[in-house]
């Protein structure tokens, strides 16, 4: 198989999976080193597919998204992430990515994908196995998220929890 095979090859299994695919597991599916798989999904993007890179892996971005989404402003602690994402996920929400406004480097951001309690705990175990520092670490707890929902109640419901919990930032 010749790369352009391989790079359609790639195209299918990721629309195929219902979630993240690690370029680890990619690479043994295809036969080929992690690095070809990066350079890979480089030249898939450039060609116009909308291809996300998390922390658990590659994610083919679907055209039938039909999520609502709202980007809120959040302040708090590393000890309560844990309890932060779960005021979203467990109302129905799905936190799509993560970002901080920094000084000197801008817009400073990472696709999470999290939608459950399990992609929580993962989250949280990588960033407790790597000893990396989030991204709150570098404004002192403020951080923007992009969130999605089915309808914009539930939005709403998330933001009221938030707020509850001392969280949300009103803009």
């Amino acid at each position: 198989m010749n790369s352009e095979q391989r790079r359609q090859k790639i195209i299918a299994y990721l629309e195929a999976s219902s979630g993240a695919v690690s370029g680890s597991a990619l690479a043994e599916q295809f036969g080929v080193t992690r690095q070809v798989i990066v350079k890979d999904i480089g030249i898939i993007k450039a060609s116009g597919y909308a291809i996300l890179s998390t922390a658990r892996g590659y994610l083919l971005q679907k055209h039938t998204d039909t999520w609502y989404r709202r980007e809120i402003r959040v302040c708090h602690t590393k000890d309560q992430i844990e309890d932060e994402l779960r005021c979203i996920v467990d109302l129905g929400g799905y936190i799509l990515n993560t970002h901080v406004d920094h000084p000197i480097y801008g817009n400073v951001g990472e696709s999470l994908h999290i939608k459950s309690r399990k992609d929580i705990r993962q989250f949280l175990e990588k960033t407790e196995q790597t000893g990396c520092m989030p991204l709150l670490e570098l404004t002192n707890g403020v951080h923007t998220h992009t969130i999605a929902a089915d309808d914009i109640q539930t939005l709403d419901e998330i933001c009221e929890a938030l707020q509850m919990a001392g969280y949300l930032i009103l803009r």
